[in-house]
């Protein structure tokens, strides 16, 4: 076989691609590989090698005689890979090699099919850190900070039901954020956001 790359692949083309077919891959390619896109001088010299082995693919599967010729090379290749003796009916069946080793998959798709599987478990991680951070211990929302309701100070702040000992919410809002009179600022978890308390049984505005 001519070369040291196989046409087809670096077309990304089937190898019963028709004509049309080759030259539109061909020329997809030659313009996203021209080293003239390229300001970079090392990018530069390794676009032009990227360049040169698309042209020689062109050059022979473009011209049917060379490609004749190209495909007829190719066939002890493809057949020595083959172990003697053994029929298409093995392939079909998985018992000697996999059914999808002559599938094309484009490059993009490639791509996205080995890129795919890490962005989803990323997206799950980040759903599960989520749903941990605003899920309570029970698996139920926690009730929100609101202005009227009463809470516990502890090592961390919890709403409680109202009593003469609970302290009340008379606001919220960023951190900083000045309180009305006898109330005192509690910042929350989140660091910016926090809440006046004010003695239990205030009324609330």
């Amino acid at each position: 076989m001519s070369g040291h790359f196989d046409h087809y692949c670096v077309l990304g083309v089937a190898e019963n691609a028709s004509f049309e077919h080759i030259r539109a891959a061909y020329r997809d390619l030659a313009r996203r590989n021209h080293p003239d896109r390229v300001s970079d001088p090392e990018e530069r010299d390794l676009a032009a090698e990227r360049m040169a082995t698309v042209n020689e693919a062109w050059r022979v599967l473009g011209d049917p005689v060379r490609r004749e010729a190209y495909d007829l090379d190719r066939k002890p290749l493809n057949s020595a890979a083959a172990p003697p003796g053994g029929s298409s009916d093995d392939r079909v069946h998985g018992r000697r090699g996999d059914a999808f080793d002559d599938v094309i998959v484009s490059p993009a798709a490639g791509c996205a099919l080995r890129v795919a599987p890490v962005a989803l478990t990323v997206l799950l991680l980040l759903g599960i850190l989520i749903a941990t951070a605003v899920l309570g211990g029970g698996g139920e929302v926690p009730p929100r900070m609101d202005v009227g309701r009463c809470v516990k100070v502890a090592s961390t702040v919890q709403v409680v039901p109202c009593t003469v000992d609970t302290p009340v919410i008379v606001g919220r809002g960023v951190t900083g954020t000045t309180c009305p009179v006898d109330a005192i600022a509690v910042v929350l978890p989140s660091r910016t956001e926090q809440v006046c308390l004010a003695p239990p049984g205030t009324p609330t505005p």
